[in-house]
């Protein structure tokens, strides 16, 4: 709780959007702002703003969210008070941004800055902080953290001191650690629904489409929902299951964690709210990837009008990464003609790493994956690889 109690000191103190004299309490502030993250989730039109509040509401106004994930088409840079000159400078940078390696593979949600790598010295040094961290006036502290790292999926969120203000203090930094959780879980949860509106009349439609098994539960973790892939989730019994009609899972011990991270989505000033675990099935096969995240009430209520006698708690999405891997490979097929083989080299080809690592993934010879490569190239009409990339990632 002691992360909850400075995250709602700080903005009793104005750090945040809303300042003293508002209605709201501190404790409600930092409720709102957590709400606020995951409503973006299901409607990616409200990120801006969203990002804004938590650079207000911890000292660092100017913010960047970017989010990469071939797999699924979804590419999202936001950037909503920095010059998109200065942006797109930015990127033009990228191959000489001594910062940009120094990241990579720390864990999602674990919060990083320049001095977690390098000394000031070094980094003020370089020629990137001369000739464009400086003169964008950017104190050389930002705190950062991924979204994701899966796979060549990425994902990152940075807030920039400024020059003109105090570096960010002990308490700034535990509000935005707190924070970064939930962007993790709200950024997992809108790559799984990205093709999805969830409050629309086609949702119920829409949720049995998806490739994951979704739940909308209470706060007991009791089902008010499931899409048809949950129900066969439930119905094979492999890692998954009902307990007492509660949601639960076939190892004790993960069944439990499951419904505590349930109950922590309902509980006063939860900003520790939701979270991932993995349950392992009986039969050998990969382990299914579970996350828990706080059911917007607004959005749950939409989408499921009759569940409002029983207040949503939880969105908990179950992900089969066999299931997932066989519906892409199927689906490669069908639109295309291609052989198993080279649907599964296409799909390698998708994650825009080229040729050679995509035949390395697949245990095959580069003589193989060039007549791979010219298969598909026939078959879906393209002629270049990037080409081929661009369309692959059409829905």
């Amino acid at each position: 709780m002691l992360a909850v109690g400075n995250a709602i000191w700080i903005l009793e103190q104005g750090g945040g959007r809303l300042m003293p004299g508002d209605a709201l309490s501190g404790e409600e502030r930092v409720l709102d702002l957590t709400t606020a993250i995951y409503d973006a989730a299901l409607d990616a039109a409200r990120w801006p703003d969203v990002l804004n509040r938590i650079g207000d509401a911890v000292g660092g106004p100017e913010v960047t969210f970017g989010v990469y994930d071939p797999a699924i088409g979804l590419s999202n840079l936001l950037a909503p008070r920095i010059d998109p000159v200065l942006i797109g400078s930015l990127l033009d940078w990228a191959p000489r941004n001594p910062l940009l390696p120094l990241g990579i593979g720390q864990a999602p949600g674990k919060v990083f800055t320049v001095g977690s790598f390098i000394t000031r010295d070094q980094f003020t040094d370089t020629d990137f902080y001369q000739e464009w961290w400086l003169p964008a006036g950017y104190d050389s502290e930002p705190l950062t953290t991924n979204l994701l790292v899966d796979a060549d999926a990425t994902g990152i969120f940075t807030c920039y001191g400024s020059l003109r203000r105090s570096p960010f203090d002990a308490d700034q930094k535990r509000l935005f650690a707190a924070l970064a959780q939930h962007l993790v879980r709200a950024v997992a949860l809108q790559r799984r629904l990205y093709h999805l509106s969830f409050a629309s009349e086609s949702a119920l439609d829409g949720f049995d489409r998806i490739q994951q098994g979704f739940f909308l539960v209470d706060g007991q973790a009791k089902p008010l929902f499931v899409n048809r892939i949950a129900e066969l989730l439930l119905d094979a019994g492999d890692g998954l299951r009902l307990e007492a009609g509660m949601l639960s899972a076939c190892d004790a011990d993960s069944g439990r964690r499951l419904q505590r991270l349930v109950s922590s989505c309902v509980e006063p000033a939860s900003i520790g709210a939701g979270g991932s675990l993995t349950l392992r099935r009986k039969t050998g096969r990969s382990p299914l990837e579970v996350l828990v995240a706080p059911a917007p009430l607004e959005a749950a209520m939409a989408a499921l009008p009759w569940s409002v006698s029983h207040r949503p708690g939880a969105i908990v999405l179950i992900t089969d990464p066999e299931t997932e891997t066989r519906a892409r490979l199927d689906s490669l097929r069908q639109r295309f003609g291609l052989t198993p083989a080279e649907a599964a080299f296409a799909l390698e080809i998708a994650k825009g790493d080229g040729r050679q690592a995509a035949a390395d993934r697949l245990g095959i010879t580069v003589g193989t994956a060039r007549t791979h490569l010219s298969n598909i190239f026939d078959k879906i009409g393209v002629k270049r690889q990037a080409e081929l990339v661009r369309v692959l990632l059409q829905k």
